[in-house]
């Protein structure tokens, strides 16, 4: 679900004994950057989120430390990780040596009941069944990390199969809506600071926002964006922001589509900023203030993720690059895997 060389994904670190009463109000310091001044956002909950993150999907144990490592010293202190990308031990590793854990931003993520499409291959019907599901990978993946919690933690995506182009139906919603109250509980526990999904359309959320057990609100949902995707497809964006949820694009450079957009080479040209950076600021630019998520193991593609706060496009090349209608990237360009309006 990651795409490959020059995607962009976040991931954090490894936690030192902080009680659990400091838990709750302990924020990452931007000041830690040591390059750089990485902006942060504040969740709907009141947890302060950097920008921008690590990915580390798709990376074996020892790439992943690797990457996280490197991550660091360039001065990124947010790290995204997932319990199917299998390699929550490396990401551990990599954050224990690389800083202190109050130094870190950590998002966690754990996946749907029903998932067919790849591993953990699962389909899980019953709400009961599927809430037990979830709370054992929750705390599996701390386990796994050598963490005490993480700042975050994502639901990957509705209970619909992989492509499924429909919005959330009645069945599915008790699903998300079980998968959500052990996420709540997980919270409850101290293990999370915040909670959030990815891959939720509208009508996931409603259905989320909805049901009888939710009492808190996703203070994030992660979804593709980039370039040649519209200024707000689905109309999914706005429609976030306008219920407070933050949008954190994963994919912003469309697996490397956005590097070779002959738009973005030429708009960057007349900043002196690669093709990728172009991509990334028109993310942080567009109305819904997104987040962002990048994947690279390379130290300077990492200083060059990072090297988008302190200039912006013009409105004209805004304009312009929200006319693209390529790269599709993944999904064929929708933003979700999971569901569709």
């Amino acid at each position: 679900k990651q795409p490959s060389k020059q995607l962009r994904m976040r991931a954090p670190a490894h936690p030192s004994l902080l009680s659990l009463s400091l838990l709750a109000t302990t924020t990452v310091s931007v000041a830690a950057c040591k390059s750089t001044s990485i902006p942060s956002v504040e969740l709907n909950d009141g947890v302060r989120m950097p920008v921008i993150a690590l990915g580390t999907g798709g990376y074996d144990n020892e790439t992943a430390a690797g990457a996280v490592l490197a991550a660091f010293e360039a001065g990124m202190t947010h790290v995204h990780s997932a319990y199917d990308y299998y390699n929550l031990p490396g990401v551990g590793e990599g954050l224990t040596k690389a800083a202190e854990r109050s130094e870190v931003f950590l998002t966690g993520m754990t996946s749907p009941c029903i998932h067919t499409a790849g591993n953990p291959k699962r389909n899980v019907t019953d709400p009961e069944e599927c809430y037990d599901l979830t709370m054992k990978e929750l705390h599996e993946s701390l386990e796994l990390l050598g963490m005490q919690y993480v700042d975050l933690m994502l639901l990957h995506g509705p209970s619909e199969p992989f492509g499924y182009e429909g919005g959330c139906s009645h069945n599915i919603c008790a699903l998300n809506a079980a998968q959500w109250r052990a996420y709540q509980d997980f919270q409850k526990m101290n293990k999370t600071r915040s909670i959030g999904v990815s891959n939720y359309c509208q009508s996931c959320i409603e259905c989320l926002l909805s049901a009888t057990t939710t009492s808190v609100t996703p203070s994030v949902n992660q979804i593709q964006y980039h370039v040649g995707m519209g200024q707000d497809p689905e109309s999914l964006p706005s429609y976030c922001h306008s219920k407070g949820i933050v949008v954190q694009a994963y994919s912003p450079l469309a697996a490397g589509g956005v590097i070779s957009s002959e738009a973005c080479v030429r708009i960057g040209q007349a900043y002196n900023k690669s093709s990728a950076q172009v991509g990334l600021r028109w993310v942080l630019q567009q109305p819904s203030e997104p987040a962002l998520v990048v994947k690279s193991k390379s130290p300077k593609y990492i200083q060059e993720d990072i090297s988008v706060f302190d200039w912006s496009l013009s409105p004209e090349d805004m304009e312009t690059l929200n006319r693209e209608t390529e790269p599709k990237g993944q999904q064929d360009g929708r933003p979700s895997w999971g569901c569709a309006k």
